[in-house]
């Protein structure tokens, strides 16, 4: 379990490192390639921490509030929780604005935006614009996920009475 939350925080950087360089005016774009494998280590991660994590009984929320509070110190867990929400909503806040352009496309030196079946001529800087939102987006949901990965693994050596912090 030691190992799968070392993989899950280091991917949880990574994934913060992609938010960050989409969000950076001027910074050159990361290759797409660098997004995906991200998000499939991210979903590789946390599968793998629930099949190793099992069921997990808990009477509520307080109760799961309470182990994690006994298998992490403060600070990781307030870490955790700015990840995990701050990445859902900027993955929402960047799709529900205009910034997200669908499928984008550069083909015979054009660049095009296809959404709902609508082809959009776009400007570079406009393409550059709408491929850096939608490596944040993809990067910033990825990271909420990791964040989820590594609370869960840090819950169950705590249910079984083991300290994660070992």
């Amino acid at each position: 379990m030691k190992q799968l939350r070392r993989a899950a925080a280091g991917i949880a950087v990574v994934d913060a490192l992609i938010v960050v360089a989409s969000v950076l005016p001027g910074a050159p774009l990361l290759p797409m390639w660098m997004t995906v494998v991200a998000c499939a280590l991210t979903v590789a991660v946390l599968v793998l921490t629930i099949v190793k994590t099992g069921t997990l009984r808990a009477k509520g929320l307080k109760e799961l509030l309470q182990r994690l509070r006994n298998a992490l110190p403060v600070w990781a867990i307030v870490l955790i929780a700015v990840a995990f929400y701050g990445g859902w909503i900027i993955a929402l806040v960047t799709l529900a604005s205009d910034a997200y352009a669908g499928n984008l496309k550069h083909e015979n030196g054009q660049y095009t935006s296809t959404q709902r079946k609508v082809v959009r001529v776009l400007t570079e800087e406009q393409y550059l614009a709408a491929q850096a939102a939608n490596q944040r987006m993809f990067g910033a949901g990825a990271m909420a996920v990791a964040a989820g990965a590594l609370a869960l693994g840090a819950l169950r050596p705590a249910a079984e009475g083991s300290s994660p912090r070992a």
